[in-house]
C-alpha cells in the first residue's frame, strides 16, 4: 500500500494530519510548511488514491491513524476548463465532498479543514461577506465548480449538527506563488497573464489577448500566506466554522497585466476580447479574521 509521504517526529504535541491533494498548488505549499512539525499522511493524487471513489479512499485510510484532515483536493481549472468540463466540475467535486466528510466521520477526526474558492459567493455581489453566501447563485462562468464547493459548506453544517463533526470552511481569494499553474487549461488570471506576456516577450509577439475590458478587479493572496492560514486553523476549538481569508483589497486585470509587462520587459499592446467570456467585474473579500 502506498502511503504517500509520511513524516514522523518525536514531539509529543505533534498533530496527526491527513493532507489530501498535496500535489496541487495549495496542497504543495501546505505540505512544505507543516512537514517539519507534525506527522503527515499525504494523498498526492490518483497514484496514491482516487478520493472521488469512496472504496479507494476508505481502503487507503484504513491503515492510517490521523486526527485532522486538510482537504486541498479538487477537480479544478481555469474558466475555459470549466466551460469544457461542466459535468465533471460538479459531479467529481460533489463525490470528493461526500467522501471526505464520510471518512472524517468514520475516523472521528478532531477537525476537517476545507479551503473554499471565493467564487462560491453570489455572482451579483462585488464585496463578499460570509453572511451573504446564500443570497443568490454563483456566477454562471464558474457555476458548477462553485456550487460543488458550496456543498462542502453545507455538509460542514449538517455533519456538525448530526454527528458533532467539527469542520472549518476557509473562503480564500485568488492565490499566486510557488507551484502555481501556467498551463492554458488550468491557469487562473494571474498565471494565464504571466504565461501569455512572457511567451509574447520571448517570441517577439506584439499583442496579447485579455478577456473582458481589463477593468475587472481581482484580489490576490500569496499562497504561502494561504497555506499558513489553513495550518493555523488546526488550533481551532471544536465547532463549525466559515470565514474569509484575504487582504481585502484588489487590483484591476489591466493594472496587473501592466505590472507583469513591465517586469518581463515586454513592449507590446493588449487586445481586449470583450465578447469571449462573461466575467466578474469585481471580486473582493471582506476580511473579519486576522
Amino acid at each position: 500500500m502506498n502511503l504517500g509521504y509520511i513524516i514522523k517526529l518525536s514531539d509529543l504535541n505533534m498533530k496527526k494530519i491527513l493532507l489530501v491533494g498535496s500535489s496541487g498548488f495549495l496542497g504543495k505549499n501546505v505540505f512544505n510548511q507543516i512537514n517539519k512539525e507534525n506527522e503527515i499522511y499525504s494523498i498526492s493524487g490518483k497514484d496514491d488514491c482516487d478520493v472521488s471513489d469512496i472504496v479507494s479512499l476508505k481502503s487507503f485510510v484504513s491503515e492510517l491513524d490521523f486526527d485532522y484532515i486538510i482537504n486541498c483536493a479538487a477537480f479544478v481549472g481555469g474558466i475555459a476548463y470549466g466551460y469544457k468540463y461542466p459535468a465533471e466540475m460538479l459531479s467529481v467535486n460533489l463525490k470528493i465532498a461526500n467522501n471526505i466528510y464520510e471518512i472524517a466521520k468514520e475516523n472521528s477526526v478532531k477537525l476537517l479543514i476545507n479551503p473554499i474558492p471565493n467564487c462560491v459567493y453570489p455572482g451579483h455581489l462585488n464585496t463578499y461577506k460570509e453572511e451573504n453566501l446564500w443570497d443568490g447563485p454563483p456566477h454562471e462562468s464558474v457555476f458548477n465548480y462553485a456550487l460543488s464547493k458550496r456543498m462542502f459548506i453545507a455538509l460542514g453544517s449538517s455533519y456538525y449538527t448530526q454527528y458533532n463533526l467539527s469542520s472549518c470552511s476557509v473562503i480564500m481569494s485568488n492565490m499566486y506563488g510557488p507551484h502555481d499553474h501556467f498551463e492554458e487549461n488550468r491557469s487562473h488570471a494571474m498565471g494565464a497573464l504571466i504565461d501569455k506576456i512572457y511567451s509574447a516577450k520571448i517570441n517577439d509577439e506584439k499583442t496579447v489577448d485579455i478577456w473582458g475590458t481589463g477593468k475587472q478587479i481581482r484580489e490576490w493572496l500569496y499562497v504561502k500566506d494561504g497555506a499558513n492560514a489553513l495550518i493555523k486553523c488546526l488550533n481551532l476549538p471544536s465547532g463549525n466554522y466559515l470565514f474569509n481569508i484575504g487582504e481585502g483589497k484588489g487590483i484591476s486585470i489591466l493594472d496587473l497585466a501592466n505590472l507583469i509587462k513591465d517586469t518581463v520587459g515586454w513592449d507590446g499592446e493588449f487586445n481586449f476580447e470583450l465578447q469571449s467570456r462573461r466575467v466578474f467585474l469585481r471580486k473582493r473579500l471582506m476580511v473579519v479574521l486576522e
